[in-house]
């Protein structure tokens, strides 16, 4: 069986921020993408554009199974692909920390003077511009969600309830369509790096449960 597992980051990381996930995971499939995608000063939309366009070049045709991760935006990411591109081979995708229904922090640092017209996908993620939850129209397509309660970043502490994992609320990490949700004991931006993390991903990639 010929498999493709596609890992994308959130917002300000790039590519070498999904090694880990990518290494957990070499023994189990054929392939893996990790692209590296413009989210500090490019819109959301151009991501989109360039994730699609790095999907294309592997011809996702050619695989008996497409399985995706995204870490917080990457996840909204992947949704709006598999929207846009809905793969009849896409198997299973996991959102991690993803901000399915905005971010508030996003929304505060949109009243700073020029952010954003310095820091685009910003608009992407506030809370206004994700009232509706992206779900891609795939059938047997298996959804999983891992969140965390780790307050573990100041803007967090500062800023968010305590049901939080330092840059996203437990109300927007967990989706509606996600079939299971799975915990981890580490705050957003160390879930990249994560072992328990990974083993999540892992798991659920390969089940379909964590």
């Amino acid at each position: 069986m010929k498999t493709l597992a596609v890992m994308v980051h959130g917002f300000c990381k790039g590519a070498k921020d999904m090694q880990y996930w990518k290494h957990a995971l070499e023994a189990d499939f054929t392939e893996i993408i990790t692209p590296d995608l413009p989210t500090k000063y490019s819109s959301f939309e151009r991501c989109v554009e360039l994730l699609t366009e790095e999907i294309a070049a592997v011809c996702p045709e050619q695989y008996d199974g497409i399985y995706f991760a995204g870490h917080s935006m990457g996840g909204l990411m992947i949704r709006e692909f598999l929207k846009n591109v809905p793969l009849p081979n896409a198997k299973r995708l996991v959102c991690v920390g993803t901000p399915h229904y905005g971010s508030k922090l996003a929304d505060i640092a949109l009243l700073m003077p020029g952010a954003g017209r310095i820091w685009k996908p910003l608009h992407a993620l506030k809370l206004s511009a994700r009232k509706e939850l992206t779900t891609p129209e795939i059938p047997g397509l298996e959804i999983g969600v891992i969140a965390s309660t780790n307050n573990g970043h100041w803007p967090g502490r500062v800023f968010l309830s305590k049901s939080a994992d330092g840059l996203v609320e437990s109300f927007s990490a967990i989706a509606p369509d996600a079939r299971e949700v799975a915990y981890t004991k580490a705050a957003h931006v160390p879930m990249q790096y994560d072992e328990k993390t990974a083993e999540l991903i892992r798991n659920f990639l390969l089940t379909g449960k964590f």
